[in-house]
C-alpha cells in the first residue's frame, strides 16, 4: 500500500460515513457495522479509488447517487449483489486483504473520504501483470541499450569519412553491418 491507515482512523471515517449518508442496501450498512466492529477485519480493509485487477472488492452506494446498490468482486467469481456472500467470505477469510469503493454525492471533494483512501502499489497487482510488466521493462531497456551502441558505431563510420581514413571506415562500417546483422533474442 502506498500510505497506511490506521484501523482507528478507518473506525472513525466509517462511523462519519454512516451518520452522514444512507445506504442503498440495507444489508450493505449491516456488511460495514460489522466491519467496524472486526478489528482484525478492518486492519485488512483498503478504501480505493480504482480496483481493477484487485483480488477482492466491495462497492457499496448511497442513495444520493445512482450507481448499483451493492457489488461484490472476487478473482476468478463472477460479479455478484449478495451481500451475504461477500459477509461469509469476510468471515471465512479474515486475513485477506478487502478493497472497498464507496460512492456517494461529493466523494470528489470529501476530506474525511480523501483522508482513508490507499493507493495500491503495483506489488499488489496480480502476478501475470506483474510478469507482463518486467518482460516489457526488459524489452525497453534491451531496445535503448541496442539503440545508443548501434548509435555509437555510426559515429565512428562519420568521424571515419569526416577524417577521410579508408581503414577506420572500413573496420567501422563491418562491425555496424555485423551489429544490425545480430538479431536480437526478442525479434525472434
Amino acid at each position: 500500500m502506498g500510505s497506511t491507515v490506521t484501523v482507528a482512523e478507518k473506525k472513525h471515517f466509517l462511523r462519519w460515513f454512516l451518520t452522514n449518508y444512507q445506504l442503498q442496501s440495507r444489508e450493505a450498512e449491516m456488511l460495514i457495522r460489522y466491519m467496524m466492529t472486526r478489528e482484525n477485519v478492518l486492519r485488512r480493509v483498503h478504501f480505493v479509488e480504482n480496483f481493477r485487477q484487485l483480488s477482492r472488492v466491495i462497492v457499496v452506494s448511497t442513495t444520493c447517487v445512482s450507481v448499483a446498490p451493492f457489488r461484490y468482486y472476487r478473482r476468478n467469481k463472477p460479479v455478484s449483489n449478495d451481500v451475504e456472500q461477500a459477509f461469509l467470505d469476510l468471515y471465512q477469510h479474515p486475513d485477506e486483504d478487502v478493497y472497498v469503493g464507496l460512492f456517494f454525492k461529493d466523494r470528489a471533494s470529501c476530506n474525511a473520504y480523501a483522508a482513508v483512501v490507499e493507493e495500491v502499489a503495483p506489488a499488489e497487482l496480480e502476478p501475470a501483470i506483474k510478469e507482463m510488466v518486467a518482460l516489457q521493462a526488459d524489452w525497453v531497456i534491451e531496445q535503448s541499450l541496442r539503440s545508443y551502441q548501434r548509435l555509437k558505431l555510426m559515429e565512428l563510420v562519420n568521424a571515419a569519412l569526416d577524417n577521410g581514413d579508408r581503414e577506420a571506415f572500413y573496420r567501422a562500417s563491418r562491425q555496424l553491418i555485423e551489429f544490425d546483422a545480430i538479431e536480437t533474442p526478442s525479434a525472434s
